[in-house]
This record gives C-alpha cells, sequence and structure tokens, in this order.
C-alpha cells in the first residue's frame, strides 16, 4: 500500500493539475486509512463465569428460563430471579446463559453489582455500564462521563446485536433501569434478593430453598456418590442440617468429598455439634455453621490467607494481590487461591481473578475482628498498598520515561510483582486493576494513610491523563490534596496541587485551574523547585495560547525552557520546545515553528518518549500543511495518531484525529476530514475533552459548507458554544461563518 506522500510525489511527477492530485490524495488516504477508528465487526465476546460442573435441580426454573429467553417478542426479555442470600440466584443465572449461549451468538456479559456486598456500597449504574462497555469492546478511554451518555452508548453498542446480559446482586431497580439495552435481539437475567417489582416488564421468578431431593441429590455429587450411597439418612439429615441452602450444601459437602476416612454419619455429628454452639437459626445459621465447619477444617496458613482476603478494599483480586496480604510469594497464593476455590470458599470468576460470596465476604470479616489483631491486619493493609504501588510505580516508569517522580521509598516491596517492563503489559494492568487503584486510594485516606494517598495519586496521574479518565483523577487528587496539608512535604504538596490544576482544566474547571496553578507557582518558587515552576509556566503557556494569549504564551514557555535547560532536563526541554512551536504556528512563523518541533522531536527520540515524539510529530505534520505540503502533512500526522494509540493516549487520539481533518480539509479532501472530524468527536466526547469536540464540530461545519449546509450549521453553533465557554481565539472565526450560513438560508428562503 503506497503511503499518501509517495503517492502526492508520484502526482508531481506525473505532472497532474491540483485537482487531479487531491483526488488521488483522497484515494490514498482512504485506503491508507481504512478502518482507522478501531477493529472491525466485533468480536464475539463471553464473559459469563464458570458454570459449575455439579449443578443440581431447579429442572422447572431452567425449563422457565428457556421459554422466556427462547420465544420472540418484540421488547427486551427481562427476567428477575429473587430469593435469599446464598439459595443460587448466580448459579442458576449463569447456568441458565451458558445453556442458551448458542441462541445470543453476538456476546454474554455479567456484571456483579454487589447489591448487598458487605463493606462494598453497590455499584452506581455509571460504572456498571463502564465495566459492560469495556466487555463489549469498547476503549475504556471512549467510554463517556455521565450516566446518560454511557447509557445511549451501551444501547447503541448492543443494537442489533443477539446478546445475553447477566446483572448479579442488584440493589433496586433504579440501579437496573440504565442497564437495559434497548434491541429486541437481547436478553437480560437479573438477580437480587429483593423483588423488582418496579422493572418495567421484568418477569419475575423467585427461588426457594432446594426441594429435600435435589438437596440430598447434590450433597451425593459434591461428596461423591460412592462415598454416601449407603447413607440415605445421613446425607437428608446433612441437607436438613444446610438449611437446604445451596451454599450451605456445597461448602459442607466439599469436606467430606476431602476426608476420605470419614463417614456421612461423622460429618451429621460435626454439623449437630457446630449447630449446638450457634446462637443463629434458619438459613443463616445454616450458612454460619457450615462456613464455621468448613473455615475450621482449613491449615492454619490458608485460614490466615482467606481472613486477610477481606482486607482487599476492591471487589477482586489475583494471586500477586494475595500474596501482598499474606506476605508470601505468588506460587504459594495462587496455590492458597486454589485449595479455597475447591472447598467452595472462594469464586474464580475468570482465569486468575478471584472473588469472595458476599456472605462469606462478611464472614471473612467477622474471623477478622476475632482472630487477626488490629497492628497485624494494619501490617496486612500496608503491604498491600505497597504492592499496588510498587507495580504502578514500575508501570509509569515505563509509559512516561523522563517525567519527573518524586523520590520516595516503598517500605514493603512484594515478594513477587507482575510484570510491567513493556508498555503493552504495564497498560494492561492498569486496566485491569484501575477500580482496585481508585479503591486503594479511597481507602487509604478514610485510614488517614496520608503518605500513601499523595504517593498513589502522584504516580498514577499521567495513567489517569492518557486514559482519559478525569473525574477519577480530579477526585484522587482531591483526596491527595487534602494528604498533603498533613504533611510537612511542600514539595509533595506543590506536585499535587500541579497535577490537580492541570486535571480541572481538562475538567472544564477553568478557575479552579488557574486557583491552584497560581498557588502552585508561588509554591515552587519559594522552595526552589525549578521543574515544578517550569511545568506549571508551560501549562500556563498552553492555557493562554488556546484562550487567544500568543504573547504571554511564548513569554511563559521561554521562561519555562530555560528553567528546563539549567536542569538538563530533556523532557521539559522538548515539552516547551514544541509548545513554543504551537504558539509560532498559530502566529504564521512557520519555520520557527518547525525548527522548535524538530529541536523536540530530537529531544524525545533520545530519551525513548513516544507519547512526546507523537506531539511534536503532529505539531510538524501542522507546519507543513501551512506551507501547503499535504502529504508530508498527512504522513507526520498518521505517524503520531499510531504513536498515541499504541501508548493508550486517547486524549491525543482526539487531537491527531483532528489534526489530520484539517489537513485534508485544507488539501480539498472533504469526505476524509469528515471522517477524521467524526472519529475525533466520538473519541473526545467519550473522555469529555472540550476543547477537541469544539475543534471536531468546527471541522465539520467547514467541510460540510458545501455539501449540506444546515448540518453545517448544526456543527458550527456546537463548535461555538463550547469555544465561548473556553474563550477561544477561533470564536470569531465561527461566528463569522456562522453569519454567513444564516445569510446563505436566509437568501433561499427569499428573505434577502
Amino acid at each position: 500500500m503506497p503511503r499518501v506522500a509517495s503517492v502526492r510525489e508520484v502526482a508531481k511527477a506525473l505532472g497532474l493539475g491540483t485537482d487531479e492530485q487531491r483526488r488521488l490524495l483522497a484515494t490514498a488516504s482512504a485506503d491508507e486509512w481504512k478502518g482507522a477508528a478501531g477493529p472491525g465487526p466485533t468480536e464475539r465476546q463471553h464473559y459469563l463465569p464458570y458454570d459449575i460442573p455439579d449443578f443440581t435441580g431447579r429442572t422447572a426454573e431452567e425449563t422457565r428460563l428457556a421459554d422466556l429467553l427462547g420465544g420472540g417478542t418484540s421488547a427486551v426479555v427481562v427476567t428477575a430471579i429473587d430469593g435469599m442470600a446464598g439459595v443460587g440466584k448466580t448459579t442458576l443465572a449463569v447456568h441458565a446463559a451458558h445453556l442458551m449461549a448458542e441462541r445470543f451468538q453476538d456476546g454474554h456479559f455479567c456484571c456483579n453489582l454487589h447489591g448487598f456486598t458487605p463493606g462494598h456500597a453497590p455499584t452506581g449504574p455509571a460504572s456498571a455500564l463502564e465495566a459492560l462497555l469495556r466487555m463489549a469492546g469498547v476503549d475504556g478511554a471512549r467510554i463517556p462521563h455521565s450516566l446518560q451518555e454511557r447509557s445511549a452508548l451501551w444501547r447503541t453498542t448492543l443494537s442489533g446485536r443477539r446478546a445475553l446480559v447477566v446483572l448479579d446482586n442488584a440493589a433496586d431497580a433504579e440501579q437496573v433501569r440504565p442497564l437495559m439495552p434497548g434491541s429486541a435481539s437481547c436478553a437480560v437475567i437479573v438477580t437480587s434478593r429483593r423483588r423488582l417489582l418496579s422493572l418495567e416488564g421484568a418477569v419475575p421468578l423467585s427461588l426457594d430453598v432446594l426441594p429435600e431431593a435435589d438437596a440430598c441429590a447434590l450433597v451425593a455429587r459434591i461428596a461423591g456418590r460412592g462415598r454416601v450411597v449407603d447413607a440415605p439418612e445421613a446425607v437428608a439429615e446433612i441437607a436438613g442440617l444446610c438449611g437446604y441452602l445451596p451454599l450451605g450444601i456445597r461448602m459442607t459437602a466439599a469436606r467430606l468429598a476431602h476426608r476420605p476416612a470419614w463417614t456421612p454419619e461423622d460429618l451429621v455429628a460435626e454439623l449437630r455439634a457446630g449447630s449446638l454452639r450457634s446462637g443463629e437459626s434458619g438459613n443463616q445459621h445454616a450458612v454460619s455453621t457450615a462456613f464455621a465447619l468448613s473455615y475450621a477444617r482449613l491449615s492454619p496458613d490458608l485460614q490466615r490467607l482467606f481472613r486477610l482476603l477481606g482486607l482487599h478494599p476492591g471487589t477482586d483480586l489475583d494471586a500477586y494481590a494475595a500474596a501482598a496480604l499474606a506476605g508470601t510469594d505468588e506460587a504459594t497464593a495462587r496455590q492458597g487461591l486454589q485449595e479455597l476455590v475447591d472447598v467452595h470458599l472462594l469464586e474464580e470468576y475468570e482465569p486468575h481473578r478471584y472473588q469472595l460470596h458476599d456472605l462469606l465476604r462478611r464472614h471473612t470479616q467477622e474471623v477478622l475482628r476475632e482472630s487477626e489483631p488490629p497492628a497485624r491486619q494494619d501490617e496486612a493493609e500496608l503491604r498491600l498498598l505497597d504492592h499496588y504501588l510498587f507495580t504502578a510505580l514500575n508501570a509509569r516508569q515505563v509509559v512516561a520515561p523522563g517525567q519527573r517522580l518524586l523520590a520516595f521509598e516503598i517500605d514493603r516491596p512484594p515478594v513477587d510483582a507482575p510484570d510491567v517492563s513493556a508498555r503493552a503489559p504495564a497498560l494492561a494492568w492498569y486496566e485491569a486493576e484501575h477500580a482496585n487503584l481508585v479503591a486503594l486510594i479511597t481507602c487509604a485516606a478514610a485510614r488517614s494513610r496520608v503518605e500513601h494517598v499523595w504517593r498513589y495519586a502522584h504516580v498514577l496521574q499521567h495513567l489517569f491523563d492518557i486514559r482519559g479518565r478525569t473525574l477519577d483523577w480530579v477526585g484522587t487528587h482531591e483526596l491527595a490534596l487534602a494528604a498533603v496539608e498533613h504533611l510537612d512535604d511542600r514539595l509533595a504538596h506543590a506536585e499535587i496541587l500541579t497535577s490537580l490544576a492541570i486535571a480541572c482544566w481538562h475538567a472544564g474547571r477553568h478557575e479552579d485551574a488557574f486557583s491552584q496553578g497560581l498557588e502552585a507557582l508561588a509554591l515552587c518558587r519559594k522552595i526552589g523547585d525549578a521543574w515544578g515552576e517550569a511545568v506549571i509556566l508551560t501549562n500556563f503557556g498552553v492555557a493562554h495560547s488556546a484562550l487567544g494569549g500568543t504573547e504571554e504564551a511564548i513569554d511563559l514557555h521561554r521562561q519555562a525552557l530555560a528553567l528546563y535547560a539549567d536542569l538538563d532536563a530533556p523532557w521539559g526541554e522538548a515539552l516547551s520546545l514544541t509548545s513554543l512551536g504551537s504558539v509560532y504556528a498559530r502566529l504564521g512563523r512557520t519555520a520557527e515553528a518547525l525548527d522548535h518541533h524538530r529541536r523536540a522531536l530530537d529531544r524525545y527520540r533520545g530519551i525513548g518518549d513516544p507519547w512526546g515524539e507523537a506531539l511534536t510529530l503532529t505539531n510538524i505534520g501542522t507546519g507543513h500543511r501551512q506551507l501547503g505540503q499535504f502529504g508530508d502533512a498527512v504522513r507526520h500526522h498518521a505517524r503520531a495518531l499510531w504513536l498515541a494509540r499504541r501508548t493508550g493516549d486517547r486524549r491525543a487520539e482526539s487531537e491527531f484525529l483532528n489534526d489530520l481533518g484539517v489537513t485534508y480539509h485544507a488539501a480539498g479532501c472533504h469526505e476524509a476530514s469528515r471522517r477524521r472530524h467524526r472519529r475525533a468527536l466520538n473519541v473526545a466526547s467519550a473522555i469529555d475533552n472540550s476543547p477537541q469536540i469544539a475543534r471536531a464540530h468546527q471541522g465539520l461545519a467547514h467541510s460540510l459548507a458545501e455539501d449540506d449546509p444546515g448540518a453545517a450549521h448544526d456543527h458550527g453553533r456546537r463548535a461555538l458554544a463550547i469555544e465561548g465557554e473556553l474563550t477561544a481565539p477561533e470564536t470569531s472565526e465561527l461566528i463569522s461563518r456562522l453569519a454567513t450560513f444564516d445569510q446563505d438560508r436566509d437568501r433561499r428562503q427569499g428573505l434577502l
């Protein structure tokens, strides 16, 4: 496939005229960027948890679900399974989903809503939608922030697809309603301890405990039929002492399966003794007894591992996190986790990711209070915090080379940690652990672990930035700012203020951004932090340039460049150089702009920073566009876009797509321009990047002006609404163009 630049040179050599060159350029660009928005048709996604091999009973319920899910209707089929804790709602939902999977060939999704998880707030609909959209193949950085937009994107994503969605452990109908697909080709199974009577269109299915025959059959399947075939009375009593509750039966029968010397009568005797010791009654008593007996038979090391799992503030974990809690190596922890899975005390809901059943989490926290002294609980929590911080620090150094990280010691480095020594696994680890990382920061703040709070926020700042998680960036840094105010560490205080100011700028909180930036600047100058001062000056320069203050921006960037040069900081020099070049480009001083960008590019490449390289390449592309060298411009923008996608920087991706759109428009390739601006709009909207949203609308207004003036007018109005809020310098140009649109429309209507 020839590159655009090559096609341009061929066109020149052939002596083609301007129009012919543009048509050839458009064809080449379309081929070069076919599919650039992402992968092709979505591959089938299968996110159902494991289906247990010993599923027993529930024949009538299975048949009912099959009838509901298999019947053709004109609306989404929603089945709401309700019942007490431990009765097997999730097990039935997952089992039925596996049985029906072939009817829903476009995807199977499952999301735990934590409606009744001890120590865990119910998952908000917005967070649940983020998880579901990721499962459906939507890149995390493309997911909008608002609940309404996420819900709309979810419905759009599943439109026309035959998909099955399991929403487990719902708190109420309000939590579930925004998660409903909009296509009649989809089906939803909801589980909850409450009857969701107000969930529109949901068909209720209430579960009771197992019938005695099914309960006895479950005991036999788990314990082994050969072990119990001669003891039907003992089996019946085991089932009865477990309250016919599947969770209790599984834990109890698993103990018999793992003890060859025991008879069913031995297990009955132990259950009776446990019942006498317990003051509880009913089903809670059955689960408590089963848990107590199963827990008591674990080895001391396994007991300790199990109860320490209750200290994890997130919803799931891997063997590395378990090893940190227990203070052991990953292999030992993984073996222990598998043993807990074998005795039904832990769920491996997907390969190498583990979670506790809600009832077991509560029991775990009870035995923690009883068996683990507070000092040892604190030590385990600190090991867990240091494990994630250690890994996050390593990932940050890989993803953002050359940027400053404040020095600090990790007191309890883990024995084993995930391999994040390359960019791809580093970003994958961050994506998998993002929710846990935010939970850890929140937990550390609640427990006044102020050093961990600011260190986490500082290390994760760049990852929050490039993945477009602006709200988490702001929220964690507000916690960090409160934390550093309790410390005598003015450098950390200045660093958090600086990062929070940048986050507020991206979040559209411009007054807060300037206020915190000025405070950070004063503090940096007071303590002699030249790097921090340069970072603030650079970002003020970028802000002033965006708002039209080019002379002020030049002065600020020059000050920052001098500071970075004195520090011998090539990353900072490169940032100041390319930022200064962008201001020169705005002023039409293209030769100076390109000189600065090329000097910046040398520095970024020297330290191996693809993030900075991408930023500079697109700026060089802008310079070539201003010189009318469209092929060279496209080549530089395209390389920048490729690097942005490789580094996972969605904020940059939206900017570079807009740059391509502007260049194609300047080259007369209006359709190619529209495609890039539309992609930019999708990415920028997903991460609430207001400046790039405005640029995309403005670009669409320009490229549609001749072919569809009405649509162009609409995009122009949208851009003006955003740029008016930003007081951007392009506002006057937009107002002039909109006035032209209005005059043309009035002329067509005979009003002029």
